[in-house]
């Protein structure tokens, strides 16, 4: 998603932050100010859902009004966008790109700073069917304009890693669970996908029949890799070679892998596929900048693969 989208999990914002920091209640408690200020803790959290509710139903106006005049929001790059005006002109631009993200914000901890200001501390969660769900968390600041809170400034942190369930991480690539078939003029393609327990991989099994030799087969593992904050696969064959990939979305439909390993006899192998959705039921698949054995091989332009209907036989062995 675009910078603007972090945009949506801004909650509000953080000040004094190295004293919030040692000073933070545990998550759901309340500091004797704000025990003392429980109506006000209501009304604050009563603020922000409605700052939710604005930003899902694409309200620029809404959104705005929900902020200070001279209001800050720092996102998770440290860029600054300050003052109504900028703020709004960044929400139109974020809104007239096509989006299926839904926000969901929790407010984990209120802290009176004085009567009329808050720090706010929680986890929001942007998040659309069959995509990657995107998890920050937030330090924010209200005041008290009137009878309204207002935001005054927000700054987007990222998610701790466990705050993520790795299912989250691929659910982009859910797509790819069932049984695919191609079938070309001298090959036939079985694969197999599935999720491992508790979703936190996908594991493809694949076997391949050229002519009359002898038929191969190989398993792909597909996981997030938490280091290094990707989609990572690892593939295994039947000859003894492996291989590693990292894969890239590049559009709504199509990812980008770049895969690298090694061959039984210790030679290198290399490429770059190119995996494009073209119907839920339909992949097309190409091969390009491919090394094996160390040689350069043939660019492979297109495999199709289509999705088996239920209850077909595998051609497998």
């Amino acid at each position: 998603m675009k910078t603007w989208a972090y945009l949506g999990t801004f909650v509000l914002l953080t000040v004094a932050a190295a004293d919030a920091r040692a000073q933070k209640p545990a998550a759901g408690a309340r500091s004797p100010a704000t025990a003392a200020n429980a109506g006000n803790e209501d009304a604050v959290k009563q603020r922000l859902a409605g700052y939710a509710q604005a930003f899902n139903a694409r309200n620029v106006a809404g959104i705005v009004d929900f902020f200070v005049d001279d209001a800050a929001l720092v996102d998770l790059d440290g860029n600054v966008t300050r003052g109504k005006a900028t703020i709004n002109e960044q929400f139109a631009r974020g809104f007239a790109e096509p989006s299926k993200y839904t926000l969901k914000t929790t407010a984990e901890t209120v802290r009176f700073i004085a009567p009329d200001v808050a720090q706010v501390e929680g986890t929001s969660k942007l998040e659309a069917d069959g995509e990657a769900s995107i998890v920050t968390r937030f330090i924010t600041l209200v005041v008290k304009k009137g009878d309204a809170w207002r935001i005054a400034e927000i700054r987007d942190l990222p998610g701790p890693a466990e705050d993520v369930e790795p299912y989250e991480r691929l659910k982009e690539l859910e797509w790819m669970v069932g049984d695919w078939v191609d079938e070309s003029a001298n090959a036939t393609i079985n694969s197999s996908i599935r999720w491992s327990d508790n979703r936190a991989f996908l594991i493809r099994d694949a076997h391949v029949q050229i002519g009359k030799e002898k038929s191969s087969h190989s398993m792909t593992i597909i996981g997030w890799d938490p280091r290094t904050a990707q989609i990572k696969s690892w593939l295994f064959d039947s000859a003894g070679g492996l291989g590693e990939a990292v894969w890239t979305r590049s559009s709504d439909n199509q990812w980008v892998i770049k895969a690298s390993g090694v061959l039984r006899d210790g030679s290198a192998t290399s490429a770059t596929q190119i995996v494009t959705l073209v119907s839920k039921d339909r992949v097309s698949t190409s091969s390009l900048d491919r090394i094996i054995g160390g040689e350069i091989a043939p660019d492979i332009e297109e495999i199709v693969t289509v999705r088996k209907a239920p209850g077909a036989a595998s051609k497998a062995p």
